[in-house]
């Protein structure tokens, strides 16, 4: 679905608007976080308008499930409160926790803008890992990542084997020569962290056994990719989309 077709259909703009009267201003500025605002900020008139299309685009799709970051829940449950006065089905909301960027946060004390910064971002590719990375953008990008010694807050790296790899993985292994402690194995994310916080663990070891890791797990996509023509033309368009900011 492209959202150039969407924004032609008269159909999508009426339910934008039953969105928009079925609530109250009050519980659309309630949303607005999503955009990067708080409540208390002032906003332009398609600031507020913006969470009425977002829950104009579930139930024009039709969506059973929306799968979206921890940040979009509030237009999420927005939508699920709608549904039934606006005679739609109630969609099932999977929220998910989102992975810092690996560039270092920003140095503000503005809540809302410090979230947006540390999150990844497609315009900077190198604050994020993409699941078409070659082996080599992998290593350069970890190499490159934040990661202050003996630091467990907003550290991106540790926050990969917090939240994907000892989900794969039942225990990770860092290889090291003796003179620098040898091969360590961690069943657990609390035995990493507490070792790392201890100075046991140094960065760039940390840093090189979470991109072989992460390499292992996406070498099934890129392998998908390579083999499949019709993903691989998929690829390639996406690939076409030059995103600026």
């Amino acid at each position: 679905v492209w959202a150039s077709e969407l924004v032609k259909d008269d159909d999508y703009w009426k339910l934008v608007m039953q969105v928009a009267t079925a609530s109250t201003l009050k519980r659309i500025l309630r949303t607005t976080q999503i955009m990067g605002r708080s409540e208390s900020d002032t906003l332009h008139a398609s600031q507020i308008l913006y969470p009425c299309m977002q829950v104009a685009d579930i139930f024009f799709l039709k969506a059973d499930v929306c799968q979206l970051g921890m940040d979009q829940r509030k237009v999420n449950v927005l939508a699920r409160e709608l549904a039934e006065k606006l005679g739609r089905k109630k969609p099932i909301i999977v929220s998910h926790h989102m992975l810092m960027g690996l560039a270092e946060p920003p140095k503000t004390d503005d809540a809302v803008e410090r979230a947006n910064a540390m999150k990844m971002s497609k315009s900077r590719p190198d604050t994020a890992i993409f699941v078409t990375d070659t082996t080599e953008d992998i290593k350069r990008k970890l190499t490159k990542a934040y990661c202050p010694a003996k630091q467990a807050a907003e550290n991106p790296v540790l926050e990969y084997c917090k939240y994907l790899l000892f989900e794969l993985n039942r225990e990770l292994v860092v290889e090291r020569p003796e003179k620098f402690g040898g091969t360590v194995s961690f069943a657990n994310y609390e035995e990493l962290e507490r070792a790392f916080v201890a100075g046991e663990l140094h960065p760039m070891d940390l840093k090189a056994m979470v991109a072989k890791y992460l390499d292992a797990a996406l070498q099934p996509i890129r392998d998908h990719f390579a083999k499949d023509a019709r993903a691989r033309k998929l690829q390639e368009q996406v690939a076409s989309f030059v995103v600026t900011r």
